[in-house]
């Protein structure tokens, strides 16, 4: 059976981009794209696009728009305050 485009959901976007974050620190909505494409799935921009960031403001990753496109990572942690 081959993935068909009813099984792109916001969790396989979302796992799709947490690997790519983990392995390259960023992605954006064409490399999650290219990935899922990679898997089988014959994933649409629009719908990449729509989950990557319902995905990424429902876990708090850092969203950078260039005005082209979206650049997604993990939020930076600061070091916490010595008094």
């Amino acid at each position: 059976m081959n993935p068909s485009v009813d099984q792109i959901t916001p969790s396989l976007v979302g796992l799709a981009a947490t690997t790519l974050i983990v392995a390259e620190g960023a992605t954006s909505e064409l490399v999650v794209k290219q990935f899922l494409r990679n898997q089988g799935y014959p994933p649409y921009q629009a719908e990449v696009s729509k989950w990557l960031l319902t995905v990424a403001m429902q876990e708090g990753w850092a969203i950078n728009d260039t005005g082209l496109f979206r650049v997604y990572r993990f939020p930076t942690q600061r070091a916490p305050a010595h008094d």
